[in-house]
């Protein structure tokens, strides 16, 4: 039996709600809104209105622009259960960081993200999504900087953090960041209750530097105040670029 089905009369939200459904892994059908849900089905996919129009708890209401977060939504709810009493993130820091989260003990999900600065809002998307009783964010402390970035954020939003010691774990292959998060997530840490400092490093800034030079094709480098300004957070890489491109910084 599919587990979610597209019920809608908009022929544009139904396309393209099949459209990313195939490539999701869900198993999915299609249900002509005047039929009847089948008591098999977890979620049915409909507009708004449709979905407020009906009694079914099992709708959810969805537009165009949603699909995406309605879909990661879905797999959120159906990987971790219905009632989920804790989750455990965890965070493999870099430019391109691993997220992974355990609900009540149990793997529900791994993400390699493309940026620091979604961290913290994808795993907000996450707890409202499952509504945990509790929740603990683990973030490894490999690369400092960016850990202590990501620490300061979540403590920002109140949410509870720990940070792992790296050095004493068998996280493995750095390249596959999802599964060292994975592993960060499983492991206890030291509480953090204040903002960190966040002291880029040389080596930190010369590699900020040489992504500019890949961002710019080649036309640039970054200057290090440019670079240490990316590395603490103040601006992302491409807005960095695009200053020193329109001779904002000298």
């Amino acid at each position: 039996m599919p587990e979610v089905a597209v019920r809608t009369e908009d022929f544009r939200l139904a396309y393209r709600l099949l459209d990313q459904l195939r490539v999701s892994g869900l198993e999915y059908t299609q249900i002509d809104f005047r039929q009847p849900i089948p008591n098999g089905i977890n979620y049915w996919i409909g507009s708004h209105s449709e979905v407020d129009g009906c009694e079914d708890v099992r709708g959810i209401g969805c537009d165009v622009d949603e699909i995406d977060s309605v879909i990661g939504s879905i797999i959120n709810r159906m990987n971790a259960g219905e009632s989920v009493n804790r989750i455990c993130f965890g965070i493999d820091p870099g430019p391109r960081p691993g997220l992974a989260w355990l609900a009540d003990g149990r793997p529900a999900g791994s993400i390699q993200l493309e940026s620091v600065d979604v961290v913290v809002d994808r795993i907000i998307k996450i707890l409202n999504d499952l509504n945990p009783n509790e929740s603990v964010v683990r973030i490894g402390n490999g690369v400092r900087t960016i850990s202590s970035r990501i620490a300061n954020v979540c403590i920002a939003r109140g949410l509870s953090v720990q940070l792992v010691d790296e050095s004493s774990t068998s996280i493995g292959s750095r390249n596959n960041h999802s599964s060292a998060a994975r592993l960060i997530s499983y492991i206890e840490g030291i509480p953090v209750k204040s903002r960190l400092q966040v002291i880029p490093t040389d080596g930190e800034v010369r590699e900020i530097q040489r992504r500019s030079r890949r961002i710019s094709e080649g036309r640039f480098t970054i200057p290090s105040s440019l670079a240490r300004a990316v590395a603490v957070g103040r601006l992302s890489l491409n807005d960095a670029v695009t200053i020193y491109s329109d001779g904002e910084v000298m």
